[in-house]
């Protein structure tokens, strides 16, 4: 992994909602609303939360159709993932950034 798309994605996993999103969607599936109410934040706020976890596959979504009353909502769940950085990982940046200064 690049150390920039690294960064970023360390960026996205230390906003503390985005944390409690994948928390709360870890044993199950919520949506939207549930989320909102559990986690005390606007709409908009939300939204934009759940898509940097989706941007960068850390949460996925079903889409299912309210046939009562024509609404599709979408039910959220954590993704299984792993980030590992070690001694490896820094020492590929490492040696990326080295080759470009020759």
């Amino acid at each position: 992994m690049k150390s920039a798309n690294l960064a970023k994605l360390l960026k996205v996993l230390a906003n503390p909602t985005r944390l409690e999103i994948l928390a709360l969607c870890l044993s199950r599936e919520r949506t939207s609303k549930e989320l909102r109410e559990k986690l005390g934040v606007s709409k908009p706020l939300l939204i934009s939360h759940l898509r940097k976890l989706l941007n960068f596959d850390l949460l996925e979504y079903r889409a299912e159709l309210d046939e009562e009353k024509l609404v599709v909502r979408k039910y959220y769940r954590t993704k299984v993932f792993e980030i590992c950085v070690n001694r490896d990982v820094l020492g590929e940046i490492a040696e990326k950034l080295e080759e470009t200064e020759d």
